[in-house]
């Protein structure tokens, strides 16, 4: 069984950046390096601001690092849905937004000469069902009347028939980090700074905002919050976006055999499809299987998505897998713009909903030009603070009823009476001991981590993922590792250690 390990990570070198020590003053903090941060901050720069990109753990290993990397405007069957909740302006302006991003992600390839495997692939949305076919004829309307050449083919470069597909030719695909890491080293000097391995605990707002870290202050004059979820409550972004998890695995293949295009199915369960070059090799990467964090599990839809690659392609060689988080805001659209009304100090971006790679970059755009006191041209599409009652009233009800569900179920949920010598090396499971609940891990030492398994931002009881070996929250996708400490937020402590 192959441990979890993302491509993207490992066919490409690490770089290295010191935490922060001490104190620093710049004008901008920019909280998270994936490709909203990082992107940010490379324009910030290029405009004449010092940043400071403050990673908690590694730059560019969070979700930038544990994507499908399309780079396309089409993202599901969401047109429709967008212009029959929020209008056929916003529609419109969504697909502007993506479609430039995308093109801008190109121009920067183009310009800086940067190697990143960007190839220009048609992007289709499928289904294997008659009975979805006439859903498929309304995107293409819609994407048509949002400004998009959307197609609607009955035949697919699949290797298995489909009943028809949703095609919008010119997206593209890439490597995620050979497009990022080249900005990334461009960062550090001339009063700018990148720390990793430095956790950002708090932000305190006055004539300028103070970046709390255990390794000292960041003081700027603007905050950007882009940690996937953001770490500060304010705002309450946690109950206004829900966290998904998904699966990816890549399998070497005959180029002769691998599918023309980027595919990805109009309904549930979801399959994700592209091709990616791995040396001398081609993968074939196939992603789908979502989930909420701490339900069921990972092996299984592992063991699925690896089924429907040697069912569907013939494939055997699994050479990576890998899962990722994604955050989904009520009507689909992200959360980008100032953290609180009234305050242009900290701005946050969240809630791509699996398509961070355009609206990522779009987001990046939006708060750098909030910044640097510009009009940017998509900040009502992705105002954090609009009015889509009508879209999201339902969304908003049935996902914090999950939440609550969660915080008060999982707590009154008996775990079993078991020895901790029933937990094999790299096992972690949750355990009544002692007239109390220990979430237990035992590492590959045979040492034994007893841990309060309620998560350090709202208290929820976290669950044992068996495949990433990790403690995940079931109700805003917190992740800590087997011994406790924070993976993602928005929690920013470390579990509590228990004492035996």
């Amino acid at each position: 069984m192959t441990d979890p390990a993302s491509f993207w990570i490992q066919s490409t070198d690490e770089p290295s950046f010191k935490p922060l020590e001490g104190d620093a003053e710049v004008d901008v903090a920019v909280l998270g390096a994936g490709i909203t941060g990082v992107t940010a901050a490379h324009l910030l720069k290029e405009a004449g601001r010092t940043v400071a990109l403050v990673e908690s753990r590694r730059v560019l290993q969070g979700a930038t690092g544990y994507t499908t990397a399309k780079v396309t405007s089409g993202h599901g069957l969401v047109y429709a849905q967008l212009a029959h909740s929020l209008g056929e302006e916003t529609a419109c302006a969504y697909a502007a937004a993506n479609e430039w991003a995308k093109e801008w992600i190109a121009s920067l390839v183009d310009e800086r000469g940067i190697q990143c495997e960007f190839e220009r692939r048609d992007n289709l949305v499928y289904t294997e069902s008659e009975s979805e076919v006439s859903q498929l004829e309304q995107e293409v309307i819609a994407m048509r009347r949002a400004g998009l050449e959307a197609s609607l083919v009955r035949e697919t470069s699949l290797p298995y028939p489909v009943a028809a597909a949703v095609t919008l030719s010119d997206q593209a695909q890439f490597h995620p980090r050979r497009f990022l890491l080249p900005l990334v080293d461009r960062l550090p000097g001339d009063g700018s700074h990148v720390f990793e391995h430095t956790r950002a605990l708090d932000v305190e707002t006055g004539n300028t905002c103070a970046v709390k870290t255990a390794h000292g202050l960041v003081s700027a004059r603007h905050v950007l919050v882009t940690t996937h979820l953001p770490i500060l409550d304010r705002g309450l972004y946690f109950a206004k976006a829900h966290p998904s998890r998904a699966y990816v695995v890549a399998f070497a293949i005959d180029p002769v055999q691998a599918p023309q295009g980027m595919f990805i199915t109009a309904s549930q369960p979801t399959r994700s499809i592209r091709t990616a070059h791995d040396g001398d090799r081609l993968l074939l990467l196939v992603g789908g299987e979502g989930h909420k964090p701490g339900e069921g599990s990972s092996e299984e839809r592992y063991a699925t998505l690896e089924r429907f690659g040697r069912e569907r392609f013939g494939v055997e060689d699994v050479a990576y897998r890998w899962s990722t988080h994604d955050f989904f805001t009520l009507d689909r659209v992200p959360y980008v713009g100032r953290l609180r009304r009234g305050s242009d100090r900290i701005l946050v971006a969240t809630g791509y909903g699996s398509w961070g790679m355009t609206n990522g970059t779009a987001a990046a755009h939006v708060l750098a030009d909030a910044v640097l006191g510009r009009q940017s041209r998509w900040s009502e599409l992705y105002d954090a603070h609009r009015l889509t009652v009508r879209a999201s009233a339902t969304s908003f009800v049935k996902e914090n009823a999950n939440v609550a569900r969660h915080f008060v179920g999982d707590r009154l949920r008996k775990s079993p009476h078991e020895p901790e010598a029933s937990l094999a090396p790299r096992e972690g499971r949750l355990l009544e001991m002692d007239g109390r609940r220990v979430a237990a891990y035992r590492d590959e030492a045979g040492t034994m981590h007893r841990l309060s398994p309620a998560c350090t931002h709202l208290g929820c009881t976290v669950a044992w993922n068996d495949a990433e070996r990790t403690w995940d929250c079931p109700c805003h996708g917190s992740r800590f590792d087997g011994r406790g400490s924070v993976i993602e937020g928005p929690a920013v402590r470390n579990l509590r250690r228990l004492e035996p």
